[in-house]
């Protein structure tokens, strides 16, 4: 009975451990990264088992993120899919291999950006919410996540920004331009004598607060 015990406990804790120490055997990315757009896609897919992003499709076999190596230019990447259950052990080293394939793919240095549902490349932010929760993930909040540890800037949201910023500048010429000829318009008044001297002042300084 202890032998068959001891069999099903080993057994678990490898198949919960597929990946385990992985991260320690290989490099694990550090300091600033930015992301693309199309990253930060992926990376919804990934971490979503395939169910979210622009790239979720129906999946014939349900999976969750495995391990993933990202160039450090943030433009390319690669990952393995972990199975959701185990049925057999191998000795393949697959930090390595997505580093590697990363690598080939760029031609630059790629590191280990992802281990499950935990982002191991360290680039300062809170290493706690870089455990990403599954809820958040299932409501399709990776790309807002990524975002708020820094690893992504939404270019949409900063055209937005920046537009309001010109629109306000606008506003604000329009509203001096706006003044200055009602400006004129007051002062031609009082030079016709259609309004006194009085209602010149306490409208000039009505326009000017």
């Amino acid at each position: 009975m202890k032998k068959i015990l001891g069999t099903i406990i080993l057994s678990l804790f490898l198949s919960t451990n597929l990946f385990a120490g992985v991260t320690t055997a290989y490099k694990i990315g550090k300091g600033p990264l930015k992301v693309t757009k199309n990253t930060a896609d992926i990376l919804e897919f990934f971490f979503s088992g395939g169910k979210n992003g622009v790239y979720a499709e129906k999946q014939d076999i349900a999976w969750k993120p495995g391990l993933l190596a990202i160039s450090v230019d943030g433009a390319h990447n690669s990952f393995f899919r972990h199975p959701l259950t185990v049925t057999a052990i191998d000795d393949k080293s697959y930090g390595g291999i997505a580093i590697s394939q990363c690598k080939k793919k760029s031609g630059q240095e790629c590191y280990l950006f992802a281990n499950g549902y935990k982002i191991v490349w360290d680039n300062g932010s809170n290493k706690k919410k870089r455990r990403l929760k599954k809820k958040d993930i299932r409501a399709g909040k990776t790309i807002a996540l990524l975002t708020e540890l820094g690893f992504y800037e939404n270019s949409s949201i900063k055209k937005k920004t920046k537009k309001i910023e010109v629109n306000q500048k606008t506003k604000k010429s329009d509203n001096k331009s706006d003044i200055v000829k009602k400006l004129k318009d007051l002062n031609e008044l009082f030079k016709t004598g259609a309004i006194t001297e009085e209602e010149f002042r306490k409208a000039k300084k009505k326009l000017l607060n």
